[in-house]
C-alpha cells in the first residue's frame, strides 16, 4: 500500500471544501482523521481507490466513528 489520503469533509452546513492530507498508514490517518474531525465525515483513500468512509458521532461527551465503505 502507498500512502493513504484523508480527506475530511465539514459538515454539510458548512461550504467548504475537503481538506486533503496524506498520511503514512491506515493507523496514522485514523490518528490525523481523530484529531482534526469535531464533527462530519472523512475519507481514506489508496490512490483512486476509497478504503474508507469515516462518520463521526457525538460530538460531546463520547465520540465515536461509524466505519463504511
Amino acid at each position: 500500500m502507498s500512502r493513504i489520503r484523508l480527506s475530511i469533509m465539514p459538515r454539510m452546513e458548512h461550504d467548504q471544501p475537503p481538506l486533503d492530507l496524506d498520511a503514512l498508514d491506515i493507523a496514522t490517518a485514523l490518528t490525523v482523521a481523530d484529531i482534526n474531525t469535531i464533527s462530519g465525515q472523512a475519507e481514506l483513500w489508496d490512490g483512486e481507490r476509497r478504503i474508507a468512509r469515516l462518520i463521526r458521532h457525538g460530538e460531546a461527551g463520547a465520540p465515536f466513528w461509524q466505519v463504511g465503505g
